[in-house]
């Protein structure tokens, strides 16, 4: 053990003097790799997620984005995944936020084009209701709120079909004309 100690902090000395090389940190990474990995599995519970932490804390030493500045390699390898780790974390933290308050929005925005639509159905309804004779409130009701044909709408009122479709035209021509007149849509 204290010859691995040894081997690392002479990796370490030769890393401060800029004598990194790709031998070096292949030797700290062979002597650290499994307490790196065991600390960023703790971290993350996740194999794949601390396999990456821990290649890319080496990554980083090769390409010399990091410079080790310590005489201790193990404890700077370890605070480095440590703080990856946290940055991981951190990460998914925001990702769930993100997607927790995308969701709400959307939620938020179906929820109220739910009620602008039973709304401006209400508002129909009455319009309808008051503003329309018997025959063609039937013959609205029937065709558009449940759904039945002309045909069967005037099969069911014994009338003819054009007398369903002279209705459902005034009907809907005054309804129209009402909406756009207030500049409502439906």
């Amino acid at each position: 053990m204290t010859n691995k100690r040894a081997q690392s902090d002479a990796c370490i000395n030769s890393i401060e003097q800029g004598e990194i090389g790709r031998s070096q940190i292949e030797s700290l990474f062979k002597t650290h790799y499994v307490q790196m990995y065991h600390l960023a599995l703790t971290l993350l519970f996740d194999e794949a997620e601390s396999k990456d932490v821990v290649s890319e804390v080496f990554a980083s030493l090769l390409s010399g984005k990091v410079v080790m500045r310590t005489d201790n390699a193990k404890a700077f390898l370890l605070a480095s995944v440590h703080h990856r780790c946290l940055n991981v974390l951190q990460h998914k933290q925001v990702q769930e936020r993100f997607a927790r308050l995308l969701t709400e929005d959307t939620d938020t925005l179906v929820s109220d084009n739910i009620v602008e639509e039973q709304l401006q159905m209400e508002e129909l309804m009455r319009y309808v209701r008051d503003n329309l004779s018997p025959m063609e409130q039937k013959i609205f009701r029937l065709r558009y709120l449940r759904e039945m044909t002309c045909q069967e709408v005037a099969e069911m009122l014994n009338v003819s079909r054009q007398t369903v479709h002279t209705h459902l035209k005034q009907s809907v021509e005054k309804i129209r004309k009402y909406f756009n007149s207030n500049s409502k849509a439906i």
